[in-house]
């Protein structure tokens, strides 16, 4: 029996998103947790300028930018295990609608088990074989109610737009180490840049099989593809070398605004569309920049409270990534999705309904 190219990628994703949630949570997180939230400081060594909080001679523990990276790895895991579910069941509205039921319940219980501190490679196991069955029966109830039935061309390019961004956020995953000084932390860094590579390729390979086939222009399409993974891999070498921090900068909008006009590419018409495209995916990957640093850092601060984790200290950032790239990424792909049509309905308005030509003739 034939496997097809979507049930392959897909059961790879879900299988990829379950087993990298389950080990962020047990061996991860354990790992990067500040231990014990209150200590003392009586010489005054940790807080030597007295900008912790403090209570009967006890400072509060504190982290520091990107400790928490594996809440983003976990949270990125959670969106392709379910973004995987979308494809397998070809973007059908109620399978859509299925998995954002699922993310959503998945993401509760991620909060409550990070809440109760779970650890160990016996845990990691455990949840990993509950995350695929959990997986395996939201994947069986979505293909029972959407019932073979395709998705739009629209809500394909949304699901297409949003899993690119998600691509490229993959790679925004680090560590908060600039030099790894331990056998711990060059293990653990080397193993978060495999686990984010992963997520990244399998996140375009899932964008790349919701688009399909381009029936137009596929040469364009392919060629913007290649740009944005050309981008990625930059943004994976700028981010390992200190010697090119600027690719890093750069590498970014280029892979998403090229993923963006690589979806949107067999909707356009002439080298114009295209250009209109990009131009707007560039405007706003910019403003969604500035959505993920504000709206960042409030979803990352109530996270951080409600799994009773210790804060990040006031001269770092708590910023979560993941929510608030997949909102940004659903909004960038609406509104390409209205340059592309925007054409069509001029035209439309011009020549007026068939009706009413009728009834001029």
């Amino acid at each position: 029996m034939r496997i097809s190219w979507r049930a392959a990628t897909g059961g790879l994703a879900g299988l990829v998103g379950a087993v990298t949630w389950a080990i962020s949570s047990a061996v991860y997180q354990p790992i990067m947790e500040p231990a014990g939230v209150w200590f003392s400081d009586s010489g005054g060594t940790a807080d030597p300028f007295g900008v912790l909080p403090e209570v009967g001679g006890l400072v509060q523990q504190t982290a520091s930018n990107n400790t928490y990276w594996p809440r983003e790895l976990r949270q990125l895991a959670i969106l392709l295990a379910v973004a995987a579910i979308i494809v397998l069941c070809r973007t059908s509205s109620r399978a859509v609608a299925m998995a954002a039921v699922a993310a959503g319940g998945w993401l509760t219980a991620d909060v409550l088990l990070d809440r109760a501190d779970v650890h160990g490679g016996d845990t990691a196991f455990v949840l990993a074989a509950a995350a695929v069955a959990y997986l395996a029966a939201v994947a069986f109830i979505a293909a029972r109610l959407s019932r073979a039935e395709p998705g739009g061309p629209a809500l394909r390019h949304v699901v297409a737009g949003t899993l690119a961004v998600l691509a490229a956020a993959s790679l925004l995953v680090v560590t908060p180490w600039t030099e790894q000084t331990t056998p711990t932390e060059v293990r653990v860094e080397a193993e978060m840049t495999a686990l984010k590579i992963a997520l990244w390729a399998l996140f375009a390979l899932l964008a790349a099989v919701t688009v399909g086939r381009p029936a137009a222009r596929p040469a364009v399409a392919l060629g913007f593809g290649l740009v944005s993974v050309a981008a990625g891999l930059c943004l994976v070498v700028g981010e390992s070398s200190s010697a090119y921090p600027s690719v890093f900068v750069y590498a970014l909008p280029v892979a998403v605004v090229a993923a963006m006009t690589a979806v949107a590419a067999p909707r356009v018409r002439g080298v114009g569309g295209l250009v209109a495209v990009a131009a707007v995916s560039a405007v706003g990957a910019a403003a969604a920049f500035v959505a993920l640093i504000f709206g960042g850092m409030v979803v990352g601060s109530l996270l951080t409270r409600l799994a009773d984790n210790p804060p990040v200290n006031g001269a770092d950032t708590d910023i979560s990534a993941p929510l608030v790239v997949t909102v940004a990424g659903i909004a960038l792909s609406l509104l390409t999705l209205a340059v592309t049509a925007l054409p069509d309905a001029l035209r439309a308005v011009r020549t007026g309904p068939p009706e009413s030509a009728a009834v001029a003739g």
